[in-house]
């Protein structure tokens, strides 16, 4: 079988903790080159995850390899050229989320996409974790009923702004309400504004197919170890709810069913399967052989960042972004 040939664009924290060594479960591949704009650290991470090569210009990279795929994570404002340029060159994407700061790049992205018949997936790896995939399993089974109510929230924390808290961290909440609830047709935003960069929120949401649903978002609370929970009911007596990725609780009637993973070391429980990134690198080469599209793209994308703008328009916060250093 062809091996998938794959490059990568950035390499820093997230990039090295997270995507990088999730490489290495993976079968098939050709890991081709590395490219960031600081040399040396383009150097090292090749070396450390077994590429080819390395480069510090990405369009220098595409003008000397083929590649079958691209993984990107630099930042949102980056990310649109990357991802352009990337599927010019006849490469898939995959890149880290925000995929882009306005609805209007994904769009622009997406008519690119269609263009060169080239995907572009999105890195929610939530939708993926481990315990959101045995949620998704419960309510498709004909016993659970349809679902009727939604409640989640994923607790925050200060960014320099409020709309920089909502794309870079809460993205992720309007994601997976929409990978369980599907299309959003109305938003209603309230807020405890603190300062003008903190805010509790509360969004009211009704989706297109009739399911209701309210999230807790915004920047209180995650100061401590309980910080996310999402919660469906169905119709039929039952419902389910997974508090912070990991605990699964199944409930009807008089009885319940809790599932957690277990201590023992085995790939199942390494962090990396838990939160969802080794699945979404496993469905990213999936697609690209099998030439299927994948889920999340920057459709979803573009409709998760329409609803933080919409938020935002109603709370009077300014879309006002600015990048995210990690730390190593």
């Amino acid at each position: 079988m062809k091996k998938i040939k794959i490059g990568m664009i950035g390499a820093g924290t997230h990039a090295t903790n997270e995507l990088y060594p999730s490489l290495n479960f993976l079968e098939d591949i050709e890991r081709v080159a590395v490219c960031d704009i600081r040399e040396e650290v383009a150097q090292k991470t090749s070396k450390n995850f077994g590429f080819e090569k390395y480069y510090t210009d990405y369009k220098k990279m595409f003008d000397s390899e083929m590649l079958d795929g691209v993984i990107i994570c630099i930042n949102a404002k980056e990310h649109p050229a990357a991802i352009k340029e990337s599927l010019i060159h006849g490469a898939n994407v995959l890149v880290e989320k925000p995929a882009a700061i306005y609805p209007e790049e994904c769009k622009e992205i997406l008519e690119l996409s269609r263009k060169t018949g080239k995907f572009v997936m999105v890195e929610h790896q939530k939708r993926r974790a481990t315990a959101y995939l045995k949620m998704m399993e419960i309510i498709n089974k004909k016993e659970f009923g349809d679902i009727v109510m939604i409640e989640s929230k994923q607790h925050g924390y200060p960014y320099e702004s409020l709309f920089n808290c909502l794309i870079e961290l809460q993205i992720h909440n309007i994601d997976i309400l929409r990978a369980f609830g599907g299309e959003v047709g109305k938003v209603n935003a309230y807020q405890k504004k603190i300062a003008e960069n903190r805010s509790a929120i509360i969004l009211v949401l009704e989706f297109e197919n009739g399911v209701i649903g309210t999230t807790h978002i915004g920047t209180e609370g995650n100061r401590g170890v309980y910080c996310e929970r999402v919660e469906i009911v169905g119709t039929e007596g039952q419902g389910v709810f997974v508090e912070n990725v990991r605990k699964v609780v199944h409930y009807k009637e008089n009885d319940s069913y809790v599932w957690q993973p277990d201590w023992m070391p085995h790939v199942r429980n390494s962090t990396l399967r838990l939160d969802g990134y080794l699945g979404n690198m496993e469905h990213f080469i999936d697609c690209i052989k099998e030439g299927k599209n994948p889920v999340p793209d920057i459709y979803d994308e573009m409709r998760a960042l329409e609803i933080i703008f919409e938020t935002c328009r109603q709370l009077g916060a300014e879309p006002r972004w600015s990048m995210v250093v990690g730390e190593k």
